[in-house]
């Protein structure tokens, strides 16, 4: 089978291996597994929607990498990727034993190996299962090695995070378009999805989220079969995806006159989102640019609506999440300098339990001067 075009060249991925190497060594590791699937796609070029089998990707400092995983999966991963060596499983043995001999095959077993130990895809029972066989009590932890490479995104990164951006704002668009009084809102998370997918858009990284009345004022609430009522609050977040790389933005949609503070909660996400944005910048903190926010929301009277971060790190996302929070949060106190190459989603959401919730939120990128909006649209509240 002719190998086909990955999504970025030789050169990108060899650059992204040796600086994955370089703190490898400075930590005392020679070789790191990790089974997170943006890890494993952002170092190989390997996309498969079956990542939620067992896969194990390992990166030696000195050698190939090796990846190991289910055996129906091989022949796409020694096509789709830039891939040396893959090894499988079949459905009848045991992965963690698979991983073992992969280990013994390749001389690995007896080297300062770690494991990404925050990896969501690698069970306690398969790592106790490896270290026993290796006859350890444990091994490194690799956390945040990979991540910290992802973190600040390459040009051609970001010309697919902006093809996801007008992935996402067709799809909000669809959305607002089918608001009235009267429908569903599985009705227009249904025209949202259509639109994202003629857009050329992906299965997304995270459920869109559409709803409305009390619900609205719930954390991740999304679409479940709830009729639009006259002067309901409607919360949509939406995303797009391209080359698996995502990017997010939020609007609230006013059907007919809603309750007044709910109209307020609308202008004041919007407001503390500019605030936010004034300081987002090269040189700025993480911490400046959420106190930015937080204040604002607080001088308005709503701090108890606003109970989380004002935003993360956003790029490779598979189900369940398309944000990088590991990589990166805008949260108080962050010490964290931004620099150019850095995206992030801010999104200042206010939900009050009993009420409902309202939002303006969009993906930034930093640059060398200042920030560039990869969602452009009006910040307002849309009335309908």
């Amino acid at each position: 089978m002719t190998r086909p075009d990955l999504p970025f060249d030789t050169a990108e991925y060899a650059r992204r291996l040796a600086a994955v190497r370089e703190r490898m060594a400075a930590r005392g590791i020679d070789v790191l597994m990790t089974s997170v699937p943006e890890n494993i796609y952002y170092l190989t070029g390997y996309d498969s929607m079956g990542y939620f089998t067992y896969q194990v990707l390992f990166v030696s400092v000195d050698q190939d990498m090796v990846f190991l995983t289910r055996a129906l999966n091989v022949d796409k991963a020694s096509t789709y990727s830039c891939l040396k060596r893959v090894e499988g499983w079949d459905d009848l043995s045991s992965p963690a034993e698979a991983t073992y001999a992969t280990l013994a095959k390749y001389g690995l077993g007896k080297k300062r190996l770690a494991n990404q130990m925050d990896a969501w895809f690698l069970s306690v029972a398969h790592y106790k299962h490896i270290t026993a066989r290796l006859g350890r009590d444990d091994l490194i932890d690799g956390s945040g090695i990979v991540e910290s490479v992802r973190l600040k995104k390459s040009s051609q990164e970001i010309a697919y995070i902006r093809k996801a951006g007008e992935v996402c704002v067709a799809s909000l668009d669809a959305a607002i378009r089918a608001t009235r009084a009267g429908t569903y809102d599985h009705l227009i998370a249904a025209d949202a999805h259509r639109a994202l997918v003629a857009a050329g858009g992906e299965y997304l990284g995270h459920a869109l989220q559409v709803c409305s009345g009390e619900e609205a004022g719930l954390s991740f609430e999304t679409w479940g079969r709830r009729r639009i009522r006259e002067n309901d609050c409607v919360y949509m977040e939406m995303g797009g995806t391209y080359r698996r790389y995502n990017i997010a933005m939020s609007r609230t949609v006013l059907v007919g006159r809603p309750d007044p503070r709910l109209k307020k909660m609308a202008e004041v996400s919007r407001d503390a989102l500019a605030a936010a944005r004034a300081k987002f910048k090269p040189g700025a903190t993480s911490g400046e640019v959420d106190k930015a926010a937080r204040d604002l929301i607080s001088q308005a009277g709503l701090a108890d609506a606003f109970k989380h971060r004002t935003g993360y790190s956003i790029g490779i996302g598979y189900p369940p999440d398309w944000g990088e929070g590991r990589l990166q949060s805008i949260k108080e106190g962050d010490p964290t300098v931004l620099e150019p190459g850095m995206v992030f989603h801010l999104i200042p959401d206010l939900k009050l339990a009993g009420l409902g919730g309202a939002v303006c939120s969009e993906t930034l990128l930093v640059t060398d001067k200042g920030h560039e909006a990869l969602t452009p649209y009006p910040y307002d509240a849309v009335q309908v």
